[in-house]
């Protein structure tokens, strides 16, 4: 890295450290307070977008917005729309999609495009990449919130013991699992990433040579790593233990804890700015509504109230000047908690996030139609057998395969999981479900999705049976 870009860093990171400790009082303020606050934000947010991104200025110009602004009539951006309209919704008319895509492909580390941007993109997990773009004052409000991440888990940056924190996470400069510890990697804590496309085998050795305090990674690969602690393969003893990426089951979480005796929490975070988090009290992830709003909504785009399961969230960062992302669709289907949390947070509380919609699976009902199949219930199955170590439904035109991997000695569960997935499945409607268990030494490629697990493959056109 180059000298300016070392000390844009530093000074990114000085200003981080500020605004964490802004980001900390409001987690004691009361709850009519921190809407105050977050009206206020909303307003300067719409004013500008309004004013200096083209698509929303025009729509402000043609009467389809009118002040004084109300979220709820500006548009619903799926991912495919807003890459489409990409160019026309950013606010620096220096930002081009095409020409950040060329920036992009030669990222190797953490640097800045025109000196003044930071440019990450999603996973694509569901079948489309968003570019996010952040300028250096939101750059630093990310770095914060990671700060007030580790703070709720009991770290405290420039700490005299400066805990040793492994990151398992995306190899990919362009993923903020990786892109974040490297930006904030100057003293605050002792920043390790490791891939999580890595062989298990060389996790393996380089966690044993960290020895980390904190280990941080997609649950899919906690899990991984607890069966090979439990075989004796690693040898570590972390104190906190986080997920994020991927759903964090109960029985992994009890799993984790098992192995290590460490305390477990449950990160929820987007490219796009979303964040949540656990407290100590374990009542769900708080969402981080100083930064943005979310709205938990159905098909069809209506409010669900609290307690129940929404089919989509619609994503509005609060911080977000350069990137306008309003009402901006997630896949997540989400539970929002319809009371507070007993800590005394004000900030509201995921109770359960039960995967994609894009998860959901449509298979032959006996009465004809199609039956809608969530997620949740491949996992009550599947996580009911302790001896699967990880597994993928994939859904082909003849049917679903079942692909486990087991711990050693359990090949003879084949028949225990197809029948009782046959009676979950028929219980739900579909008519003769055709299912093939295989048991595999290995699953998906990591690589294909930034270091990211997905149990749920659909090889079959969803929309068009749906």
């Amino acid at each position: 890295m180059n000298k300016p870009d070392r000390l844009r860093r530093i000074e990114d990171l000085a200003r981080a450290v500020a605004y964490r400790q802004a980001l900390i009082r409001h987690e004691y303020w009361t709850r009519t307070r921190l809407e105050e606050l977050q009206q206020r934000r909303l307003a300067r947010l719409l004013d500008w977008a309004a004013r200096r991104s083209p698509l929303y200025r025009e729509l402000a110009s043609t009467g389809r917005l009118s002040r004084p602004f109300n979220l709820h009539d500006f548009p619903i951006m799926d991912k495919k729309t807003y890459m489409e309209r990409f160019d026309e919704i950013v606010t620096d008319p220096r930002l081009r999609l095409s020409r950040l895509q060329e920036h992009m492909a030669c990222v190797s580390g953490d640097e800045y495009y025109l000196g003044k941007y930071r440019v990450l993109t999603t996973a694509g997990s569901s079948g489309c990449k968003t570019v996010v773009v952040f300028n250096r004052k939101e750059w630093s409000l990310q770095e914060a919130a990671s700060m007030r991440i580790a703070s709720m888990m009991g770290v405290v940056p420039f700490s005299r013991r400066r805990p040793k924190l492994v990151t398992i996470g995306s190899p990919s400069p362009l993923h903020d699992s990786y892109r974040l510890p490297l930006s904030m990697d100057i003293g605050l804590y002792r920043y390790h990433s490791l891939p999580a496309t890595a062989p298990i085998e060389q996790l393996v050795e380089q966690l044993n040579t960290l020895q980390p305090y904190i280990v941080r990674g997609f649950p899919s690969m906690l899990g991984i790593l607890a069966g090979e602690q439990t075989h004796g393969r690693l040898h570590i003893r972390p104190s906190i233990v986080a997920g994020g990426g991927e759903p964090l089951s109960r029985e992994l979480r009890e799993q984790v804890r098992t192995v290590w005796q460490a305390s477990v929490f449950d990160i929820y975070g987007t490219q796009e700015g979303l964040r949540a988090m656990e407290c100590e009290v374990d009542e769900g992830m708080h969402v981080f509504e100083d930064l943005g709003i979310v709205e938990v909504v159905d098909e069809d785009n209506r409010p669900v109230p609290d307690g129940n399961l929404g089919h989509r969230i619609l994503f509005t960062s609060l911080v977000g000047f350069t990137q306008p992302i309003i009402r901006y669709e997630i896949s997540d289907m989400m539970v929002l908690a319809p009371e507070p949390c007993s800590c005394g947070r004000p900030f509201r509380r995921i109770l359960a996030i039960n995967g994609r919609n894009d998860d959901v699976l449509y298979l032959e009902g006996s009465d004809g139609r199609r039956v809608a199949v969530h997620p949740v219930h491949f996992w009550d199955v599947l996580e009911s057998f302790a001896e699967i170590r990880q597994y993928q439904v994939v859904h082909e035109p003849d049917g679903l395969r079942l692909r486990l991997m087991t711990v050693e000695g359990n090949g003879g569960i084949s028949g225990m999981v197809s029948e009782q997935m046959t009676q979950k499945l028929r219980s739900l409607g579909v008519d003769h479900p055709s299912i093939r268990v295989e048991l595999v030494g290995t699953l998906e490629d990591r690589s294909r999705n930034m270091g990211k697990w997905k149990n749920i493959i659909s090889n079959v056109h969803q929309e068009a049976i749906r």
